[in-house]
């Protein structure tokens, strides 16, 4: 009754049953966010199948999607490694944890396999003999970037990293060296009379450059385990 007397022993009881309901609340929400994550890190970790079925994207998130030959042409240009994220071996920042779990709730839907694009030290990479892309696979053979997080590459990287794509981006850098050391060579140390005979021994040169850089370039390779971005950007072997 409201004009009961007031027994502050029950009022006790009721206030320590009021702040436990409130806690048992917020414990009960902390609780279920951090299973959420931790489901999340746990699909993460293992392989998956690919997102099902085909999405009705919103525009804002249409942005964000990209085709397989558009993620390896990058990996390539960069020398990046486009794998499960089961093969990642750092961890993965909480705020990519919430991208996936913002984006399963706006769209109803479970993703069932991670890629991750970085370079291949981030990778923990079998044995056959630095800015991570976490990407969700689409049903449609479409991947959806989710988050990107360190730094940006060096500008100097889209040169530096260009002979390595491929055979041919590799022998059109040595080839391009070699004539360039040939033809910056001093007249006056070549020794010849014309100029006719001049530019045959400069390309002489040239190609005698060009045939002991690409060999030393090859052996170069063998030896360290290394292999054009062309063949290794999905590769889980460290060495190929």
């Amino acid at each position: 009754m409201i004009f009961s007397p007031v027994n502050l022993q029950d009022e006790l009881i009721r206030e320590r049953m009021r702040q436990q309901r409130i806690m048992n609340d917020v414990h009960d929400l902390f609780d279920a966010g951090t299973r959420r994550d931790q489901e999340v890190l746990d699909r993460l970790a293992g392989r998956g199948r690919p997102t099902e079925p085909q999405l009705a994207l919103d525009a804002a998130d249409l942005a964000h999607v990209f085709t397989l030959d558009q993620i390896r042409q990058t990996c390539i240009r960069f020398r990046l490694r486009f794998l499960d994220t089961r093969f990642f071996r750092s961890e993965f920042p909480y705020d990519a944890v919430l991208k996936i779990r913002a984006f399963e709730e706006r769209y109803n839907i479970r993703i069932e396999r991670f890629r991750i694009a970085a370079p291949d030290h981030a990778f923990k990479l079998e044995n056959i003999n630095k800015d991570p892309l976490l990407f969700a696979e689409l049903a449609d053979g479409r991947y959806y970037l989710l988050h990107q997080w360190g730094e940006d590459l060096a500008w100097y990287k889209r040169f530096l990293l260009w002979p390595l794509q491929n055979l041919k981006t590799f022998l059109l850098t040595i080839l391009s060296i070699s004539f360039l050391i040939s033809f910056l060579i001093p007249s006056a140390v070549m020794h010849v009379f014309t100029l006719q005979s001049e530019i045959y021994l400069r390309i002489w040169f040239g190609l005698h450059l060009f045939i002991g850089f690409t060999g030393i370039g090859l052996w170069a390779g063998i030896s360290f385990d290394k292999s054009f971005s062309s063949m290794s950007w999905n590769s889980q072997y460290r060495n190929y």
